[in-house]
């Protein structure tokens, strides 16, 4: 592993972004824990190690609050490697799920285990979820998934509306059973600190690459040669043939080359963008690229 990230050719400083945002919001989180019945993470299925952040699962064990992790984007990784993280967490007893929620996939399944376990509880003051995540791994998606899934199970429907009460906001998503819903924003590990250098960066060009931390912060040629390295790492030929390519690419300099010139793009920002958003959306091919031990 070490020389895989070695012998990247741009690797970056130290990347640490954590706006007051998410100070706010992981303060937030803190102290209305009592407040909250469960707890949803949210993880993006292609690093689904590097997008877990430790501060959750902290808040879980300190205040002895339940959780369920969800490892969206599934149609977008290694589902293989996936299938395995699931059942191996299941086994030693947490709760966790893989989805794709822009497509709905598995999404019924949460749904329908959501509602399992707090069928008959808080028949008053209603069960209330929070959801948790880092930037950019589909938080938003998934509320709206649960929430139109969670309604049609609803004896009584409901609409969708903004609720305070237990001294915190949330929304009403269903009326039969009562249920809220807590969204936080994004909130990034506070900083991306390791004893060794090699795993800092590694775990931070991970995050850039699928959109946790905004591109401008390791800046795009960075995230653009980190890709190359892995597109090679894992012996991906699709996205040679999405893109017409005979050559060999060793590095991010020589795909920007390919793609600036094969569309004739006179903005280099257009060909970095380009790039980095076909793979975000799967386009170059669907791997997970933390190395998980079974």
């Amino acid at each position: 592993m070490r020389n895989i990230v070695d012998q990247a050719p741009k690797l970056g400083e130290k990347i640490s972004w954590f706006p007051g945002h998410m100070y706010r919001a992981l303060r937030l989180m803190r102290d209305k824990q009592e407040n909250i019945d469960y707890f949803i993470e949210i993880r993006d299925s292609r690093i689904p190690i590097s997008s877990r952040n430790q501060e959750f699962d902290d808040l879980c064990q300190f205040y002895n609050k339940k959780k369920i992790i969800v490892f969206n984007k599934y149609d977008l990784s290694n589902q293989r490697v996936i299938n395995n993280l699931v059942e191996k967490y299941t086994k030693v007893g947490i709760d966790c799920f893989s989805v794709s929620a822009l497509k709905g996939t598995n999404m019924p399944n949460v749904n329908e285990q959501i509602l399992k376990r707090i069928q008959g509880k808080y028949s008053t003051v209603g069960i209330w979820l929070m959801i948790c995540g880092m930037p950019n791994v589909g938080k938003s998606t998934i509320i709206n998934q649960l929430r139109t899934l969670i309604r049609q199970k609803s004896i009584n429907k409901s609409e969708a509306t903004p609720c305070t009460t237990k001294s915190i906001v949330g929304v009403k998503i269903s009326q039969d059973p009562l249920i809220y819903l807590v969204d936080t924003p994004g909130v990034m590990i506070p900083n991306i600190q390791d004893d060794e250098v090699f795993t800092y960066k590694l775990k931070s060009l991970k995050l850039s690459l699928v959109g946790c931390i905004k591109d401008v912060i390791p800046g795009k040629e960075i995230i653009l040669d980190y890709l190359v390295y892995v597109l090679n790492k894992y012996k991906i030929q699709k996205y040679k043939e999405y893109y017409g390519i005979k050559q060999e690419i060793k590095c991010g300099d020589d795909l920007f080359c390919f793609i600036r010139d094969k569309y004739r793009h006179y903005n280099y920002q257009t060909t970095y963008d380009m790039i980095i958003d076909d793979f975000r959306q799967g386009k170059l091919g669907k791997f997970t690229m933390d190395i998980i031990d079974f």
